[in-house]
């Protein structure tokens, strides 16, 4: 419209400046202009009435894979004389094949295609739609309109695979599971003796013991194992986080909560999730494949965040818990973290720490010297005094070097289940 309006103020000036001169030359010029102001009118653009549908394949990846875009258009009003099309791109998704725009001359009831590829990391894109342009061949007039096109694309995190987490609750729920239920009954870890009962397979009886007396037989009893509530927080706040140039801390936690819950889920407990940062994300504790992608869309989503309210665990709403429950919180851990949690156990939560080291991982972007690695030496002290008043208060702490895989790095700590019983947990390396 501004290179119309410098036009007729051209044209009118023109058409002044000769009248005043009787000047035929620009009398002749302004109507040229004027032919050319009518021809552009003539021709210009009506509305878009354009119809468009996305296909994203697939729209569920991990993080790198790739994923094609394609988008089909077609016209449903007049002829167009030129036409830009420019897919709107969440910013976070880089494009690897193929582009996103096109310029055309589109017919009526024509299609065209745009398709390309693109990949990114975790999280939920969400498309909007197409920005359609269309000119004029004189380019005086212009429409312009966001034509929905809708679609998105989950980049779920990364979810390293372990066999099985030893947790043991204080409660259990009745439905049979995994998890040990300080009960004994039908089970494979060995629990007591009792006296022998009628319908006791003759397999448990405990010979030894009745071997001591002779009026009476005793069966082994073992552990029964049912499935729990579990709740997994994930500490969001920013100041939690350590950012280097090889990557952002936690991004580790994303990949260790994802890792925990595929496997607990997969025993068949019930799970929900806490985001602790600028906000509170709760996904309510439900049981099944359709409450992990629940969860695995909540860890998508996750970003670190600051806020007053949420700047401290003090304000954790553990009312969202059951009691007696199993708790795993996911954090690097700060100084004044640790009386909220040892609050936590004794109200009778179980409580575990999955614990990102951000001392070795700031290290590690560091340049080498003597003096770094004294720094890092004695920071990793105070961490593990920290850590000392935690497991003294009976909370499983586990400190991750994250140079290490996580699954790696659970299989060999969390899979065994004397070392719940362990007084002490040495570091994950």
């Amino acid at each position: 419209m501004k290179r119309t309006l410098l036009l007729g103020i051209l044209i009118y000036g023109l058409i002044l400046v000769g009248m005043a001169d009787f000047n035929n030359a620009l009398l002749a010029l302004a109507m040229l202009l004027i032919a050319y102001l009518a021809a552009g009118l003539i021709f210009s653009p009506d509305s878009l009435q354009l119809e468009t549908r996305r296909e994203i394949s697939p729209e569920r990846v991990s993080p790198g894979s790739l994923v094609q875009i394609k988008l089909i258009i077609t016209n449903k009003g007049s002829h167009l004389e030129e036409l830009f099309l420019e897919d709107k791109l969440p910013p976070q998704l880089e494009v690897v094949d193929g582009v996103t725009s096109l310029l055309t001359e589109f017919g009526e009831n024509e299609s065209v295609e745009i398709s390309y590829q693109v990949r990114g990391s975790r999280g939920i894109y969400y498309y909007d739609g197409v920005q359609a342009t269309a000119n004029d061949r004189f380019d005086l007039f212009r429409r312009s309109d966001l034509i929905p096109a809708q679609g998105s694309i989950f980049i779920m995190p990364q979810v390293p695979k372990i066999r099985r987490v030893a947790i043991r609750p204080r409660q259990t729920r009745v439905y049979s599971g995994s998890v040990p239920a300080r009960l004994g009954g039908p089970g494979v870890e060995f629990f007591g003796v009792r006296e022998f009962r009628s319908g006791d397979s003759l397999q448990r009886i405990n010979w030894r013991a009745s071997a001591r007396h002779a009026e009476a037989l005793f069966s082994n009893e073992f552990v029964q194992e049912r499935v729990t509530d579990v709740g997994l927080i994930l500490d969001a706040r920013m100041r939690s986080d350590i950012r280097t140039p090889g990557g952002s801390l936690f991004e580790h936690q994303i990949t260790a909560t994802a890792a925990l819950t595929d496997t607990l889920i997969n025993d068949g407990n019930r799970v929900g999730l806490l985001v602790y940062g600028n906000f509170l994300d709760w996904t309510y504790p439900r049981y099944g494949k359709v409450q992990r992608e629940r969860i695995f869309q909540a860890l998508a989503r996750a970003q670190t965040g600051d806020s007053l309210v949420f700047e401290k665990l003090e304000n954790l709403p553990t009312q969202m818990f059951p009691n007696n429950s199993q708790v795993i919180l996911f954090s690097p851990l700060l100084d004044e973290d640790v009386p909220i949690l040892i609050n936590l156990r004794a109200r009778g939560y179980q409580v575990m720490v999955i614990s990102p080291n951000p001392i070795d991982f700031q290290r590690r972007s560091m340049p080498i010297s003597r003096e770094n690695e004294l720094g890092a030496r004695l920071a990793n002290i105070e961490r593990n005094l920290l850590f000392n008043k935690l497991r003294q208060a009976g909370i499983i702490v586990l400190d991750w070097d994250v140079s290490v895989p996580f699954g790696q790095a659970m299989q060999s700590a969390l899979s065994r289940l004397w070392m719940w019983s362990h007084p002490f947990l040495g570091r994950l390396r």
